[in-house]
């Protein structure tokens, strides 16, 4: 080693040394709780992220990796990125919102949508390129004074509404889910009224070249027209910031300094497999995702988004959803080996069944077959492959807290001049989020929201009978005990005490002194033998009371 280099590198390590023994003091070195636990936000923009360059994914490399290979980590472990309450914390990744707390119908409605009022007449800025499946192309609304950026798709003309009507109402619920989304709007395209802007250009295979009437004929030519003239298409406004490319859903990204946690253990990624089964999105990868690079407090820091809902519900965005789509992967192993065994005899459980016939905008969108643990998306998805029961408990939490009411009104969003195919896509969504509730949320010990008074009166929820798929009772066993967090052992106090109602009391004794308390919930059921496994909840002494600190669910 150079002479010269060695005492600046001294004296780095001695700085981190000292920073280290600082926290140590602060905090205690092996302790399992500190003073901000549970945090409610992951901190995940605090360093600058400026020197990132924009990157591309190809969707044939995406697709021929994960169908041959394993990316991303093998070990089964569990999610990283959650607090000691085993929920996910708000992050440039996911914001909680339904499940975590109420949400009006209209504010479940209007998703990511600011007010904005949005007339027929366009002035084209740019073409859309030559990727992507519908036509479309960039504008600014004649009647927008801040002259916001938009990107105009149409629906097909076989099948109008279809993809349209789809894009609104998945990108509300991914919104009410938790995920960062693009404002999604329905508006009219009035030919008369489009402009083509003078510096107007397109991206073809030969590079780029001036926007020509021809092209926007051209892209006409393929939409659904409207009895009255006009297109129905979207209108996806742009977000601030830099593009910097699709995320993956493995590993980590290595200019962002903020990306610590691989994507295959953040649990908002595996439970989004939750999400996609019930809403159809077998389209869910890599190449649907957006990095935006933004400005914070004198930073540039990534945002991280999920678009393009265009292929959910029964819509594959140029036509209706194929009945494979859903049941197997493009490239599906077993299925492809037991027809080769059987010399082409054996048949495909979902080529047996009969389906409902179904309004035309509504696509394929079925419940019936519905089986979420089988569901596949169009290829393996390797944070999906990684999904535990407790990741799908907490997603499926998610999907249960929507009400009827709400999903008729998010139906409703994809205004369908046949009210039928609204009431068909609510029906369906409703039926698909009782299966996915019956499926992972009683999976695991279902003991949630777990409250201890000053007092010591304990109470919690049983979310498998909220959700109303565990209708028979259960019964409870409760053992307390002192929780030493510094050495992090228990001393338990008296004998488990049973109960068949979500209430009990905590014994004097535990409570005496302790600035830590636990108490570890068995929950019986006859037919839900998963929820025996205890469920281990963590209470500390604050000045109001006993403040739920933990909980872990083994």
């Amino acid at each position: 080693m150079c002479s010269e280099r060695r005492p600046v590198l001294l004296s780095v390590a001695a700085a981190l040394a000292a920073v280290w023994m600082t926290a140590a003091a602060g905090y205690g070195a092996a302790q399992k709780f500190y003073p901000d636990d549970p945090i409610a936000r992951d901190r995940d923009d605090v360093m600058n992220a400026s020197s990132a360059e924009p990157r591309e994914l190809s969707e044939m490399h995406d697709f021929l990796d994960h169908t041959f290979g394993s990316p991303g980590d093998e070990q089964g472990t569990a999610a990283v990125n959650v607090n000691t309450l085993d929920e996910v914390p708000d992050s440039s990744w996911f914001t909680n919102r339904i499940g975590a707390r109420e949400m009006a119908i209209g504010d479940v409605v209007r998703g990511p949508d600011t007010e904005r009022t949005l007339g027929d007449s366009w002035t084209i800025t740019q073409g859309k390129g030559p990727g992507g499946l519908q036509p479309g192309f960039r504008a600014i609304n004649d009647g927008d004074p801040t002259k916001q950026l938009y990107q105009i798709e149409f629906d097909p003309p076989t099948d109008p509404e279809l993809a349209t009507g789809a894009e609104v109402i998945g990108t509300a619920i991914y919104h009410a889910l938790g995920y960062n989304v693009v404002d999604m709007y329905l508006v009219t395209v009035d030919p008369a009224k489009v402009q083509i802007a003078d510096d107007a250009t397109v991206k073809d295979t030969n590079g780029r070249r001036k926007f020509t009437k021809r092209d926007l004929e051209g892209i006409l030519a393929l939409a659904a027209r409207m009895s009255d003239g006009g297109y129905r298409a979207l209108a996806s406004r742009f977000v601030e910031g830099k593009p910097m490319g699709p995320f993956e859903y493995h590993g980590t990204r290595a200019d962002d300094p903020n990306d610590i946690h691989p994507h295959e253990h953040r649990r908002e990624l595996r439970g989004n497999r939750v999400f996609a089964a019930w809403l159809n999105h077998d389209d869910s990868r890599a190449i649907n995702t957006l990095d935006m690079l933004v400005p914070k407090d004198g930073r540039q820091v990534f945002r991280h988004h999920m678009y393009d809902f265009g292929a959910v519900l029964g819509s594959a965005t140029r036509f209706p959803d194929p009945p494979e789509n859903g049941n197997e992967y493009y490239i599906d192993k077993r299925p492809s080996l037991l027809t080769l065994a059987t010399f082409g005899l054996y048949v495909k459980p979902w080529v047996r069944r009969s389906y409902p016939d179904a309004p035309t905008a509504a696509g394929s969108f079925t419940h019936v077959g519905f089986d979420p643990v089988k569901w596949r998306a169009n290829y393996p998805n390797p944070a999906f492959n990684r999904m535990r029961p407790d990741d799908g408990f907490w997603a499926a939490r998610r999907v249960a807290a929507f009400t009827d009411e709400q999903l008729r009104a998010i139906a409703a969003k994809g205004r369908y001049s046949d009210e039928a195919a609204a009431a068909h896509i609510a029906d369906t969504l409703i039926k698909r989020r009782n299966i996915v509730a019956r499926t992972w949320i009683a999976g695991v010990n279902p003991v949630v929201d777990p409250v201890l008074t000053q007092t010591g009166a304990l109470s919690f929820r049983n979310a498998a009978k909220d959700a109303g798929v565990a209708p028979a009772a259960a019964s409870y066993s409760f053992q307390w005990s002192r929780f030493d967090n510094a050495a992090q052992t228990h001393t338990a106090v008296g004998g488990a005490i049973e109960s068949t109602d979500t209430r009990t009391t905590a014994p004097p004794a535990v409570l005496d002194g302790s600035p830590y308390i636990s108490v570890a919930i068995v929950a019986t059921h006859p037919d839900h033998p998963a929820w025996a496994k205890s469920l281990q909840v963590y209470f500390r002494r604050t000045a109001g009371g006993w403040q739920t600190v933990g909980i872990e669910n083994r």
